[in-house]
């Protein structure tokens, strides 16, 4: 058994040690993400729902992207599709007068990300993002009872921008595994600011 054990982790130390001597490999990459968002929204004190802050809860997203690694850097172009949000939302019109809304979002993201890999020839190695870019947003709502503006329909182009950081799982010299957080600001629509939290995990390949 002792030996059993011995040969064992023996081996995984070879492993690991094997895949960390191994540069990873530089050059163009595909990756492919997906996981949780969770939509904010923070109305302006001037805004007819007088600074209200409602969470638009979770929905789901999909990323693609396109890239280059070299060393410890990495840059890349990136397409986030994400769910709609279809719901219905209570919200504070003024002091204790409350409205109940229908609410749909849609949220649709290009970024340019930068990742600095800070052990990347070893087989895990934490990193940090940062990105810019634009988000196209269509907010439509109406009452379906209280007060407030009956129905309201805004769709705009904004400026975007995200900070993130995560883990990178080698499997092998071309194919890691990622899985990370970011937080993203996609600007203002009408007199609602816009941010979100995501969790994602995703496979990343290197020609």
């Amino acid at each position: 058994m002792k030996k059993t054990l011995l040969a064992a982790t023996s081996a995984m130390v070879l492993a690991i040690s094997t895949v960390s001597s191994a540069s990873a490999k530089d050059g163009f990459y595909l990756a492919v993400r997906g996981g949780n968002t969770n939509f904010n929204l923070n109305n302006k004190k001037d805004a007819s729902t007088d600074s209200a802050r409602e969470d638009y809860g979770d929905t789901w997203h999909v990323a693609g992207a396109l890239g280059y690694k070299y060393k410890y850097f990495r840059l890349e172009g990136e397409y986030t599709f994400r769910n709609n949000i279809d719901d219905n939302y209570e919200n504070i019109v003024s002091g204790n007068i409350t409205s109940d809304r229908n609410v749909k979002l849609d949220a649709d993201t290009f970024l340019v990300n930068a990742y600095v890999d800070l052990m990347p020839n070893y087989w895990i190695s934490p990193y940090i993002a940062g990105g810019i870019g634009l988000s196209r947003l269509k907010l439509e709502s109406h009452v379906i009872n209280g007060a407030g503006s009956p129905e309201t329909s805004e769709k705009d182009t904004t400026f975007t921008w995200m900070l993130g950081a995560g883990l990178s799982l080698r499997l092998n010299r071309c194919l890691n595994l990622d899985a990370g957080y970011r937080y993203v600001d996609m600007g203002e629509l009408g007199h609602a600011e816009f941010t979100l939290h995501e969790v994602y995990g995703g496979l990343r390949f290197t020609f």
